[in-house]
């Protein structure tokens, strides 16, 4: 299990239910880091926040860095496994969540383990937002999951990022457009971080998908 925060609409109604956010942070963050970006979402939807287990003095990561070349692609995805059972476990305690609208958000570290986490078991999410996300060549190297061709991914990038240069996201995103037809990029005048600017696209993003679930019922 993962150390979280939950935040659940104020103000619901009895039985009320809301589509749910996981919030996946970057390297050297904690779980308070993407909600600020969500905060504006928090009316309408259950936002639960995961803290990465590695500790890097006071802050976290949700895998080891490599001194060299890229991260332990073994590791990534027994982190992905873990989220995944977390989900799993946190829709089943809450009665505010919408099983059927449960969303990723990842950024850095945080989306590189939601990528790992869309590419094996997608077919269980309704969507993905990656934020600042370096591209890792194993995933190239992964059995190509039919039931992402129509799922919703979100990549957004700073142009100004000099720690992960916006040429990874455009690469990411031309690798997520050979599996799903519903890839969106957005870039962003901003450094490696998490800013404001992302959130209005973000919010429209999210609740485009979720009115589309709703017209299909």
């Amino acid at each position: 299990m993962f150390t979280y925060d939950i935040y659940e609409p104020i103000g619901r109604k009895e039985g009320e239910t809301f589509p749910v956010i996981y919030a996946l942070h970057g390297f050297g963050g904690d779980e308070l880091d993407v909600p600020g970006i969500l905060e504006i979402m928090m009316d309408r939807y259950v936002v639960v926040a995961l803290r990465g287990k590695v500790e890097y003095g006071p802050s976290y990561g949700f895998y080891h860095m490599a001194t060299e070349g890229e991260p332990d692609a073994k590791e990534i995805h027994e982190v992905s496994k873990q989220v995944l059972q977390f989900i799993a476990d946190i829709n089943k305690e809450y009665d505010t969540i919408q099983t059927t609208n449960t969303f990723l958000i990842g950024f850095d570290q945080g989306a590189i383990v939601t990528l790992d986490l869309m590419l094996r078991y997608g077919g269980e999410i309704s969507g993905a937002a990656l934020l600042s996300s370096r591209f890792l060549s194993y995933t190239e190297k992964l059995r190509k999951n039919l039931l992402l061709q129509n799922k919703p991914f979100f990549v957004g990038h700073g142009t100004e990022d000099m720690v992960v240069p916006i040429e990874e996201a455009e690469r990411l995103t031309r690798f997520l457009r050979t599996l799903s037809t519903n890839v969106e990029f957005h870039s962003f005048f901003t450094a490696h971080s998490l800013k404001e600017a992302e959130e209005d696209e973000l919010e429209a993003w999210l609740d485009k998908l979720v009115q589309t679930q709703v017209q299909k019922k």
